[in-house]
C-alpha cells in the first residue's frame, strides 16, 4: 500500500441518533469517495471521534467513512442519573444500534461494516449477546475489554490493572488552559507515549471544550470515564461470548510487550470463547493500537472488510 495521507478531514455532523433513555449520540461524516462502502467507526473510553481524524482520512481511500461519540464522550449528550446505570455496558450496546439504525436510514439502507475499538468494541460483543445479531455487515474490533471471571489465568492481572483505571480516572485532571498545555502533559506518558504524529494533537482538540469559565474542561467528565471502567469489570460479557455465532474478526495488541495492558493478554481466550472468530495480532502494538499503528490498523481494515482496488 502507498504511504497515505496523514492530514485529518474535519468531522462534519452527519446525523444524530436518540437512544431509548434520551441520550444524543452525534454521527460523524469523515470523508470518503461517492458510491464507496460505508463504514461506522468507534472509539475507545475517555477518547472520542475526533481523535481518531487522522485514521480516517487513511480509511477514506476505499471507505465512505462515518464515525460517532459515545455517551459520555465527545459532543454526546446524556441524561441524569446514578452512573452505573446511565452508562452501563447494556447502554452502549443500545447505543450501538441506534446509531447503526440511524446512519442506515440516511443511507438509504446500504450495509455498513463496523470497526470497533476497546469501548465500542465490547459493545458491538455485548449487543451481539443480547441479540444473537449485529447490524453490520461486517466488523472488526479492537481489543474489546471483556473481563475475565475469577477463575481465569488473567484474572489477577486484569483486576490490578483495572483497578488502577478505575481510581486513576477518577482523579484525572480536568481543566486545562488550552489544548496545548494538555497536550504538553500527556506527551510522552503511559499510554500516549508512542502516539504516531499528529493523533496526540488530534485526541486533545476533540476531547476538550471550552469552560464558560475560562480554559479548556475534558468532554468526557473524569467520573464517567472511572464509571465505565468499572461497569466493563463488572459485567458478565465473558459468560455470554460462546452465545455469539456470528463471523468476527479480532484484533489483539501484543500479549508479550512488557508492561502490556491486561486485554492483550487476554485476547487469545475471548476469541476462542467465540464461535466463529478470527484474531489477528499486531506486534509492538499496545492497547491503543490504531494511534499507535495507524497504517497498520488501516491495512487490516482494507484486507478484511473493504473490496479490492481497480
Amino acid at each position: 500500500m502507498s504511504k497515505p495521507r496523514t492530514t485529518a478531514r474535519a468531522l462534519r455532523v452527519f446525523a444524530e441518533a436518540r437512544a431509548a433513555d434520551g441520550a444524543m449520540l452525534p454521527i460523524y461524516s469523515a470523508g470518503g469517495p461517492r458510491g464507496a462502502p460505508a463504514l461506522l467507526a468507534g472509539h475507545a473510553n475517555g477518547l472520542a471521534a475526533g481523535a481518531y481524524a487522522p485514521w480516517f482520512t487513511m480509511l477514506a481511500r476505499r471507505f465512505r467513512v462515518f464515525a460517532f461519540d459515545a455517551r459520555g464522550h465527545g459532543r454526546s449528550r446524556w441524561p441524569d442519573g446514578p452512573l452505573d446505570e446511565v452508562f452501563s455496558v447494556d447502554r452502549f450496546a443500545e447505543d450501538l444500534a441506534a446509531v447503526a439504525a440511524r446512519l442506515a436510514a440516511r443511507l438509504g439502507g446500504a450495509a455498513i461494516a463496523f470497526a470497533g475499538h476497546s469501548l465500542t468494541a465490547a459493545a458491538a460483543l455485548r449487543l451481539a449477546a443480547r441479540s444473537g445479531s449485529l447490524p453490520f455487515a461486517r466488523s472488526v474490533l479492537f481489543e474489546p475489554p471483556i473481563f475475565p471471571p475469577r477463575e481465569h489465568a488473567n484474572y489477577a492481572e486484569a483486576a490490578a490493572q483495572q483497578e488502577r483505571l478505575i481510581a486513576g480516572s477518577a482523579r484525572r485532571r480536568a481543566h486545562w488552559p488550552s489544548p496545548n498545555a494538555f497536550r504538553d502533559f500527556i506527551h510522552g506518558r503511559g499510554v500516549f507515549k508512542n502516539f504516531a504524529p499528529g493523533y496526540l494533537e488530534a485526541h486533545c482538540r476533540a476531547t476538550l471544550k471550552r469552560d464558560p469559565a475560562g480554559g479548556y474542561v475534558l468532554r468526557c467528565p473524569p467520573a464517567v470515564e472511572s464509571a465505565v471502567f468499572r461497569s466493563h469489570r463488572d459485567a458478565d460479557t465473558w459468560q455470554r461470548l460462546p452465545l455469539i455465532s456470528l463471523p468476527l474478526d479480532l484484533v489483539s495488541g501484543d500479549p508479550d510487550l512488557a508492561g502490556r495492558d491486561w486485554v492483550s493478554g487476554a485476547m487469545a481466550a475471548i476469541a476462542a470463547r467465540l464461535p466463529r472468530a478470527k484474531l489477528a495480532v499486531l506486534r509492538g502494538a499496545g492497547h491503543l493500537m490504531i494511534q499507535e499503528q495507524p497504517a497498520a490498523c488501516c491495512d487490516l481494515i482494507f484486507k478484511l472488510l473493504a473490496p479490492p482496488e481497480g
